[in-house]
C-alpha cells in the first residue's frame, strides 16, 4: 500500500467511527474541501464544523470504500455512503474523492457523489 492509500484508509476509518479528532488527524493545516455542488469548504475550523454537522445530520452515516488507490501525492477512492437523515430519511450516494496529499496528510478533497436509488447502489 502506497503512503497515499494509507492515509485515504486512515481517513475512511476515522470518518466511520465518526472519529472527528481523527479525521481532523488526516488533514494538512490548512485543508479545502470541495463538495459535489462545488462549495468551498476552506481552514481546519471550516472542515471541522463540516465534518461535525454531517456527523450530526446522519448520526448512522458511513461511506463504504469500494476503491483506493493513490501515488505521487495523488489519490482516487470510490465510495457508497449510506446513512439516515432526521427529514428526509434513508439518504445514499455513490462517487469518488479526488484527493491530493502534501506531507502524508490531505490538502484537498474533490467530492463527486451523487443521490443514487437503493437498488443502484
Amino acid at each position: 500500500m502506497t503512503r497515499e492509500e494509507e492515509v485515504i484508509h486512515r481517513y475512511f476509518d476515522a470518518f466511520n467511527r465518526h472519529d472527528i479528532d481523527g479525521v481532523m488527524a488526516c488533514y494538512h493545516e490548512q485543508p479545502v474541501l470541495i463538495s459535489p455542488t462545488g462549495k468551498r469548504c476552506e481552514g481546519r475550523e471550516a472542515a471541522r464544523r463540516s465534518y461535525e454537522t454531517e456527523f450530526a445530520m446522519f448520526p448512522d452515516g458511513r461511506c463504504d470504500l469500494r476503491l483506493c488507490t493513490g501515488n505521487g501525492g495523488r489519490g482516487v477512492a470510490e465510495s457508497f455512503f449510506h446513512g439516515t437523515h432526521a427529514e428526509r430519511g434513508k439518504v445514499e450516494m455513490i462517487g469518488a474523492e479526488v484527493i491530493e496529499i502534501v506531507d502524508g496528510k490531505i490538502k484537498e478533497i474533490r467530492d463527486y457523489h451523487r443521490l443514487v436509488p437503493a437498488k443502484a447502489a
